[in-house]
């Protein structure tokens, strides 16, 4: 897995759903924000209501499309392994993650061909590398 994979993983998440619940840090909420806008402004057929949780200063981050698993960047390793985990520095982490939305959104995501791997997610095998 690629030290990427994590962002690419949650942004398809992301991208495939009608709408996200984003919680925690205000500056990581805007910059989610931003990523939508600019997501859409690539590919119009995206369309991704937000929902609006706590936010708080905690630098902690959570994700959740509507009708899927999400992902936390940030913070310790949750218990549930269907959550991608994004450790490390959460603004260098969300901003991987708005390249992410924005790459996948321009290349015509989830509609494009070839432009992700076909693997299925492993969030156990993500972790061990991650950890490591």
């Amino acid at each position: 897995m690629t030290p990427d994979a994590g962002s690419l993983e949650l942004a398809k998440r992301i991208l495939k759903s009608r709408g996200v619940l984003l919680e925690g840090d205000e500056a990581g909420v805007r910059r989610m924000e931003e990523a939508l806008v600019f997501a859409a402004d690539a590919n119009p057929s995206i369309m991704i209501n937000i929902e609006y949780g706590t936010r708080d200063s905690s630098g902690l981050m959570r994700i959740v499309p509507f009708g899927g698993y999400g992902g936390v960047i940030g913070g310790s390793e949750p218990d549930a392994e269907d959550i991608v985990w994004i450790p490390g520095d959460v603004g260098l982490q969300i901003q991987n993650l708005f390249s992410s939305i924005v790459s996948l959104a321009s290349a015509g995501y989830p509609g494009c061909i070839g432009c992700i791997d076909d693997e299925p997610w492993s969030e156990r095998e993500w972790r061990a590398v991650v950890k490591n």
